[in-house]
């Protein structure tokens, strides 16, 4: 879109577009996660994935690709990641259990890391020396890699409820979240960071192009070294097994996110922005892996694919967060877009920080706010849920 348009707005619209596409889907899709086998879900979306990448590939390697065309595809994007989420998350946690959650957590954030490492600089290196068209076939390759491994994947037999109407599950869905004080908290946390702080990955190809002047392969380099922080943080939360205070575990993580995607704004030199870049991956890394722990671990088994819903639906607003920072940045400028962004994420720990650094998330407690009690667990999970007795 930088190329087509020439312009930051256009490339903030273009990741509103996706985000919009993403919110509209991933409540229902989270209830879906409930009803159906996830794998399966999974391995629709990435087929679905890679035959909307090819299309672009190859609509950008004939030289007829428009702005239009990539609204559709982000709109499809949008859809597939909105199913994605969920439906990855809650697979998990049916293969692992409750006390492997964050360390499994941790090791697909490592996984995510090491493509970003390696996927950014060769991405980089594409798009400078070949083009962008060949980008877009490597990533329908690799949709077409995570086709595959889901294909390959044997997952427990899980114990599903008789599905209720799809509206009245999506409704109970939010009555349960905002009736829980701790999932309001989480809700209301990921809503800032995903609306402003990670909205930092959209301006990043303006700020290496024009701010930096470095062009693709230094936008892949600060990618890279991102996933570097990423995977750096990842195999901390690994060594140190699970932790009991996630609470402050994330909000802390949230805090250091926000101040560093402030810092990476303000910056004006690409070895220094290079430094910022692996401390928000880190950051943003121990965030998201503990995150993505917490939300499950705080909703009852059988809400547990609605709520991964309403997470994914706050996944959403980080694209539409980057159109706000896209419309800043035409307004004033690139680098000043990113540290307002950084420092409204900021404000937001800030003030959830004494509502949840004492939450430790035990996975055998009672929520005397629900009244909804979650049977301890212990051994692996050998073919069931756990029980969920109201």
């Amino acid at each position: 879109m930088l190329l087509l348009t020439n312009s930051p707005f256009w490339v903030g619209l273009a990741a509103g577009i996706r985000g919009a596409s993403q919110a509209i889907f991933s409540v229902p899709v989270g209830s879906l996660a409930d009803r159906f086998d996830r794998r399966k879900i999974l391995i629709v979306t990435q087929s679905t994935g890679a035959l909307a990448t090819l299309t672009i590939a190859v609509l950008v390697l004939t030289h007829v690709i428009r702005p239009w065309h990539l609204f559709i595809y982000l709109i499809v994007a949008g859809a597939v990641y909105s199913a994605n989420r969920p439906c990855v998350n809650g697979l998990i946690y049916d293969v692992v259990g409750e006390h492997r959650l964050l360390n499994a957590s941790a090791f697909q954030s490592m996984a995510g890391s090491l493509f970003r490492i390696f996927g950014a600089l060769g991405g980089g290196m594409i798009i400078d020396k070949v083009g962008v068209g060949e980008n877009y076939l490597l990533i329908s390759a690799c949709y077409l890699a995570g086709t595959g491994a889901l294909l390959l994947l044997k997952t427990p037999v899980v114990i599903r409820r008789a599905p209720e109407p799809l509206f009245s599950e999506v409704a109970a869905g939010l009555r349960y979240a905002l009736r829980t004080r701790r999932l309001r908290h989480l809700l209301a946390l990921s809503l800032m960071n995903e609306s402003f702080g990670f909205s930092f990955f959209t301006m990043l190809p303006v700020m290496a192009r024009d701010v930096l002047r470095v062009g693709g392969i230094g936008m892949g380099y600060l990618t890279a070294v991102n996933g570097v922080g990423q995977l750096a943080a990842t195999l901390r939360i690994v060594s140190r097994g699970d932790v009991r205070n996630k609470g402050r575990m994330v909000v802390t993580a949230a805090l250091g996110f926000g101040v560093f995607v402030t810092l990476f704004g303000l910056s004006q030199w690409f070895l220094v922005s290079l430094i910022f870049a692996t401390l928000i991956g880190y950051m943003a890394s121990t965030y998201d892996a503990t995150m993505a722990t917490v939300v499950q671990l705080a909703a009852s088994d059988k809400m547990r694919g609605r709520i991964l819903g309403l997470y994914s639906f706050t996944l959403s607003l980080s694209p539409l967060g980057g159109l706000i920072t896209g419309t800043v940045a035409t307004l004033l400028n690139t680098p000043l877009a990113i540290a307002l962004s950084g420092a409204v994420v900021i404000t937001g720990a800030l003030g959830l920080y004494p509502r949840l650094h004492a939450v430790t998330f035990s996975t055998a407690e009672v929520s005397l706010e629900t009244g909804q009690g979650r049977v301890p667990f212990s051994g692996d999970r050998t073919g069931t849920d756990v029980a969920m007795h109201e």
